[in-house]
């Protein structure tokens, strides 16, 4: 699987991404220190729920099991759909963005 992050933004806890994944596009938000799944509607703007668009969201523990459970997201995207990794802390938050193809420093 071919994937690339561009950041498109800060959010609070963390950033929006817009994710090509084998040359489709998803938007995508990483944040830490958010596991309340009510969150959700201040992570994800309005407009694209208004547009319909599908939201995936998984809880990333650990860097040892983020791997299977960002790929448990990405496998069941469709182009346009909104996926949301909520991640128990900050080595979680850098494994997600670095498997989402954008390393962090």
């Amino acid at each position: 699987m071919d994937i690339i992050s561009t950041q498109t933004a800060e959010i609070s806890g963390g950033v929006a991404l817009e994710t090509t994944i084998d040359g489709e596009r998803i938007s995508t938000y990483v944040v830490t220190g958010v596991s309340d799944l009510e969150a959700i509607a201040d992570i994800v703007p309005h407009e694209k729920v208004d547009a319909g668009a599908e939201i995936h969201v998984t809880v990333v523990d650990d860097i040892d099991s983020a791997q299977d459970q960002i790929d448990q997201v990405l496998d069941n995207l469709n182009p346009g759909d909104v996926a949301v990794f909520l991640c128990a802390d900050e080595d979680a938050y850098n494994a997600a963005l670095d498997l989402l193809g954008l390393p962090v420093d």
